[in-house]
This record gives C-alpha cells, structure tokens and sequence, in this order.
C-alpha cells in the first residue's frame, strides 16, 4: 500500500489548519504582511531558512553534483550561504530600522515615488517565474505519488497553496516555515544517515575531480575567472533584494533580532544544504545513475535506499522545500503590489481593505504562478533569466541608500533602468522572448549582443548599474545650488 498520497493529504490539511489558526491574529496590514513584528530570533532562523531551502537546493543540487562534483554547486549551498551572511550584514538592521514592510517602501522613503514603482516593477516578475518553477516541481512531485496527470496536479497543488497562504499571511507562513523546515531537516539527514550506512557508498571513492569548484567549459578546459566571477555574483548579489527572505526579518521585533535571526539561517542553510550536496558526491562516486534525467536523482535515491516509512518523510521533506518557498513568493508579490503599487493610487483605503486588497493579490498570483508553470518546459529557463532579471539596479541603489547620503531619485532611477537594459541584453532576455514568436532555431539566429552572455553578464549589469548611480548622483550633486535663506 502507498502510504505518500495518504501522507500528503494529511500535510496539507494540516496546513489550512495552521492558516485557519493564524487568520484570528490578522487585524492590520502588518499584521498580515509582517506578522505584527513579532517575530523572534528562532523564527526569523527557522522561516529565512525554510524559504531560501527550495526545490533545486534538494533535487537540483545533488543531482548536478553526481554528475559534475562541487563545481555545480556554487550556488546550493555556498553561493546562497554568503548571500545570506551579506543580507545579515549590510541589509537586515538597517531595513528593519527603518520600519518599512517591503524593501520597495524604503526606495519611497529614501528615493521617492518614481523609483519605488520603477523597483517594485522589476521585482515582480522574478519572483512569479520563481513560484512557477517551484509550483511545477512540486506538481511533478505529487503527479509521481498519484494516478493523477500534472496539470490536474498542478490545479489541485495552486488551489491549496493560494488558499492557505491568503487566509494566514505572514505569521500562518512563518508557523508553515517551521514545521517544513523542521520536516526537511529530519528527512535530510534520515537519507544521509541510510547512505552513509549502505555498503555501496564510501567517502574513499570520491576523486580529487568531484571536490574541484572549477568549472569546465565544453572543451573540458577551465572556465574564464571572469565567468566563474559571473557565476558566483548571480546567486550572492542577485538575491539580496528577494522580498521572500526579507518579509522574514522586517517581522522581527527588533533590529538586531533581524540580524541574529539571518546569520543563524545561514549557518542552517549550509550544513543542511551540504547534505545533499555529499549525498550527490557519494552517489556519483557510487556511478548511480537515475532513470529521467539529474532531478531524479534523489528520489529515486530515497526510494532504493529507505523502507517506505522513511521514504514517506523523505519525500515529506522535498514537498516541505516546494512548499515553504512557493507560499513565500506568493506573499511577497502581494506585499509588493499591494504597498508599492496600489496604495500609492489609492492612499485612503482602510487597514481592513488593504489586507482584502493583499489576499486578492495573492490569489491571483497563485493564477499566473499556474499559467505560467503550465504552459510548457521552459520554466527552467524562465528561472535562470529571472534570477538575474534587473536585480542589478535594484542591489546597487539599495545599497547606496542604507549605507550613504549620496545620490538621489534622479540616481536610484539611472541604476534601475541601466540594470534593467543590461539585464535585457546580458541575460537574453530578448533571445528568449523572440523564442516565444519565431520558435528557437529563429532566435538562436539574432546577433549575438541578443543572446544570453554567461561569461560576464550579470558582472557587467552591476557594474553599469553601478558606473550610472554614482554618475548621475556626483552631476546632479554638481549642479545642485544651495539655497539662500531669507
């Protein structure tokens, strides 16, 4: 007898529970998108982590590692890791400091309205692919477990997600985080535990190759330092400014829980993150090979390897991953629009309406989340472009306005519109979009400043960005006059 359905099932409705119990304490906006800033070090640690811990640090990495060693996983755990660290240091006191709920509103504050809607523009549709990806992993997952066929999987998943992220907001997401994060945890190390204690994988067969962090191009030559620089900056730099890390800490009840609270998730996120980074080593060593492709690697792994009790938790664990990450980005997105693009027009609307106006919001999300997760196998590639997807602006002028006087919004808006024109060249976002119309093979024709640049892309869009910022901030600066008192 399958257990997982009936195990999922149970899950799930355990989830409506907690967003049933969390709605009582929704009175107020901050209520519902920052959990009343009542958050403690624990809970910041435990729902940064569980929301940074997505599909493709669990499937993704291990399966990338078996088959390229550690120079596939840049990102999960180590690149993440130092993001994280950077967030605690550089962003986490200072945006709590200063009140806000979303990191657009601090752009209003300290820049203006112009280069909050410009920022709040630019953060949305990263986020949205990235809960499209996660919504089709865990569609592939429940369509594993059933005799359903994924796009009814795909309904049934947004429909439950939607419902219990809208009803419970932050604090019901925060609670959801822990319990996820605490299942991922034990299933984790339950199938490390089985892998370490099976006579088919010994750390003694893992070769010098597998433990290099040099990548190697098609040739089998060395990557260039300037694309391994690439590389790296995506996932440090790039998700700094991610609303879904950042709701977490901008509940804390202090400033300085909010930066505890990020540095103890760091620390979680990379010795948790490492496990399935050594299981995927000692599975390439031990020349598993997954039918499907590298994402199978785990579970089928899981599956060969644990009785079905401890499969059940397993895969509990990979859900868990799916969906501490997908209702996340749902409410990030919602606190977005809603405090950075509708209340700007609508300035009057009562504490009551603006939580209606946020679960509308994200209800919708959850809609286009499913169109786009449904309209075919591209969503891989949706991801990668929008991992890097105009962020570049979004870090260089954030980080001028926590930490310096200088530059105004007439520089906030330079970098903001200079990493997003980078972005639609280094990043092809033009090829990609062309691929839509004219098919592949057409696109694949485009000269080649349209395609994607892995080699230096993103470190050209943060330093463009950067060269804009403090260019239009030392002109403006130049030109100001002072003005004389009467």
């Amino acid at each position: 007898m399958n257990l997982l359905p009936f195990a999922l099932l149970a899950y799930l409705v355990m989830q409506f529970g907690i967003a049933f119990f969390a709605s009582r304490f929704i009175k107020v906006e901050a209520d519902y998108f920052v959990a009343g800033r009542k958050l403690g070090v624990f809970a910041v640690a435990m729902s940064v982590f569980a929301t940074w811990f997505g599909a493709e640090a669990v499937v993704g990495a291990s399966g990338a590692v078996a088959e390229q060693g550690l120079s596939a996983s840049s990102a999960d755990p180590f690149g993440y890791t130092l993001c994280l660290l950077a967030m605690a240091t550089f962003i986490a006191f200072k945006l709590r400091e200063a009140g806000v709920m979303t990191f657009v509103d601090f752009f209003r504050q300290r820049f203006g309205p112009t280069a909050n809607m410009l920022a709040a523009l630019l953060s949305i549709p990263s986020s949205l692919f990235w809960a499209s990806a996660q919504l089709l992993a865990l569609g592939f997952v429940v369509s594993e477990v059933t005799t359903l066929d994924l796009t009814t999987c795909l309904i049934i998943a947004t429909a439950v997600i939607v419902a219990y992220t809208a009803v419970g907001g932050l604090f019901g997401d925060v609670i959801t985080d822990i319990v996820q994060g605490s299942i991922l945890i034990v299933g984790l190390v339950v199938l490390l535990i089985a892998v370490l204690a099976s006579q088919n994988f010994y750390f003694a067969s893992i070769t010098p190759e597998q433990l290099s962090f040099i990548a190697l191009d098609e040739t089998g030559a060395p990557v260039s330092l300037l694309a391994t620089l690439n590389t790296w900056m995506i996932p440090v730099v790039g998700s700094l400014v991610v609303q879904e890390a950042i709701s977490r800490f901008l509940g804390a009840t202090s400033a300085s829980v909010a930066r505890r609270g990020c540095y103890l998730a760091a620390g979680l996120y990379l010795v948790i993150g490492s496990i399935p980074v050594i299981i995927g080593l000692l599975g390439g060593a031990a020349g598993f090979v997954p039918d499907g492709g590298a994402d199978q690697f785990l579970p089928q792994l899981a599956q060969q390897y644990l009785d079905p009790v401890l499969y059940v938790i397993v895969m509990g664990a990979l859900v868990s991953a799916i969906l501490s990450t997908v209702d996340t980005t749902l409410l990030a997105i919602s606190a977005i629009a809603t405090r950075n693009l509708v209340e700007p027009m609508a300035p009057n609307l009562s504490q009551k309406s603006r939580v209606r106006v946020g679960r509308v919001i994200t209800a919708l999300t959850g809609i286009a989340a499913f169109a786009t997760a449904a309209s075919g196998e591209s969503i891989q590639g949706l991801v990668e472009i929008a991992s890097s997807f105009g962020s570049a602006g979004i870090v260089v002028a954030l980080m001028f306005g926590l930490h310096s006087k200088l530059g105004d919004e007439r520089a906030a808006v330079a970098a903001l519109l200079t990493g997003l024109t980078m972005s639609f060249f280094g990043n092809g976002v033009v090829s990609w979009g062309y691929s839509l119309f004219a098919g592949e093979e057409a696109a694949a024709a485009l000269p080649w400043y349209f395609q994607a640049n892995d080699e230096s892309g993103y470190v050209l869009a943060v330093l463009a960005a950067l060269v804009a910022y403090v260019g239009v901030a030392l002109v403006t600066a130049r030109g100001a006059r002072p003005v004389a008192a009467e």
